[in-house]
């Protein structure tokens, strides 16, 4: 078991912080809210009969969910992890007192931190409030899809070579994390896809608080959000280790 030494981790994070901070990354975030408050613009003007005010503004929230998760945690980890490599600063680090699990631990967090907080922002951006035991459930699902998306990021950015590699590895994973839940409604094998991601998990469990439903999270949606989790962790530990970035 290796020692986590918090002033290294601090020290790597605020590295970290400053690179997020960068226009190729702090753009991210601003899209999910500019996105966030253009679908609720856009339901608003157009309004039918059958969908009420407040369904419209839930909806836009858990795209705007969707769309935050997606490009901020995992689209922004990965930048970071290759634009490291393209600068020839990771081996630095790796060859450094630096141990893996104390590097990775503070490369995700100020990204995984960003996202976290972004996603109690949209809320009031959407016009939708979620509150009493149902934020609760919001905040566990939330934060578990954005720890997750961090570390897809991380195994994203493993593969890439540069900034620009990222893009292109990245940009099938997000389409596929983003467009199939939100298409999920019009075609019935993408709702079952869907089912299966933790993005459609999160999407749906919007949606079923803005009905009213009185179960909003299945015991089916927990194990699936599990797995990913762990599959997400074992499959990055492979390939961080493979790769040779683990020293140890």
């Amino acid at each position: 078991m290796k020692t986590l030494h918090m002033n290294k981790i601090m020290a790597i994070a605020q590295i970290k912080t400053k690179a997020f901070m960068g226009k190729n990354c702090i753009i991210m975030p601003l899209f999910a809210l500019g996105f966030t408050l253009m679908m609720r613009f856009l339901y608003g003007n157009m309004r039918s009969g059958s969908a009420s005010p407040e369904f419209l503004n839930g909806y836009a929230l858990s795209m705007g969910l969707v769309m935050n998760i997606g490009m901020c945690g995992i689209y922004c980890t990965s930048l970071l992890l290759a634009e490291e490599k393209e600068k020839n600063t990771l081996r630095v680090l790796m060859t450094s007192s630096v141990n893996g699990l104390e590097y990775v631990i503070g490369c995700i967090l100020p990204v995984f931190a960003a996202t976290v907080i972004l996603n109690y922002v949209l809320m009031p951006i959407s016009g939708y409030l979620i509150t009493g035991k149902n934020l609760v459930f919001f905040s566990i699902v939330t934060v578990l899809s954005s720890l997750i998306s961090c570390i897809i990021g991380m195994l994203l950015g493993i593969f890439a070579k540069n900034q620009v590699s990222a893009g292109t590895i990245t940009t099938p994973v997000l389409l596929i994390l983003m467009m199939v839940p939100i298409f999920s409604g019009f075609v019935d094998i993408l709702e079952k896809a869907s089912g299966l991601l933790f993005t459609g998990i999160l999407m749906d469990m919007i949606m079923d608080i803005v009905s009213g439903k009185s179960r909003i999270l299945h015991g089916g949606s927990i194990v699936v959000l599990a797995v990913e989790a762990v599959l997400a962790v074992g499959l990055f530990v492979v390939f961080y280790r493979k790769n040779g970035f683990e020293k140890d």
